[in-house]
């Protein structure tokens, strides 16, 4: 009982909860609709189950597994919070496209083997991808650039 892979059970669990509990919240709080006519719900309730059953996809084979060395990398941690953090303040302010493009630039120095030009690379496509699926593909009122000076 001691041996068990116990951090994928627990991320397992918690995936399988936090998508449980956004589906339980969006079906109580919002209309679900029809698949012809989509309600506000649909999309929230069908994210959450399937985060739920991804989370338990995780943590139940997880659960027959031996234990393997528990690596918490702090660093990781530390940087991709900035960069959520970061897509946070700048969405407003700036815009969607520099926001992506700081977070993406952000997160890619969580890990150590990713060279500059690659993350600016990345970085770019991500602004481009998400630009085009969201203002042009979906039309939802968010500025490209909005700068504040």
């Amino acid at each position: 009982m001691l041996d068990r892979n116990y951090r994928d059970v627990a991320t397992g669990l918690a995936l399988a909860l936090i998508g449980g509990g956004s589906a339980v919240y969006a079906l109580t709080h919002y209309a679900l609709g029809t698949v012809k006519r989509m309600g506000p719900g649909m999309m929230p309730t069908s994210l959450g189950v399937i985060l739920a059953v991804f989370g338990l996809i995780i943590a139940v084979p997880a659960f027959f597994e031996s234990r393997k060395e528990i690596d918490v990398r702090f660093r990781a941690l530390v940087i991709l919070s900035a960069s959520v953090l970061s897509f946070m303040l700048l969405i407003e302010t700036f815009g969607l496209i520099p926001a992506v493009f700081s977070t993406t630039m952000i997160a890619t120095f969580a890990e150590n083997k990713v060279p500059l030009r690659r993350g600016l690379i990345l970085a770019a496509s991500m602004s481009l991808l998400t630009w085009t699926i969201f203002i042009l593909g979906l039309r939802l009122p968010i500025s490209a650039f909005d700068w504040p000076f």
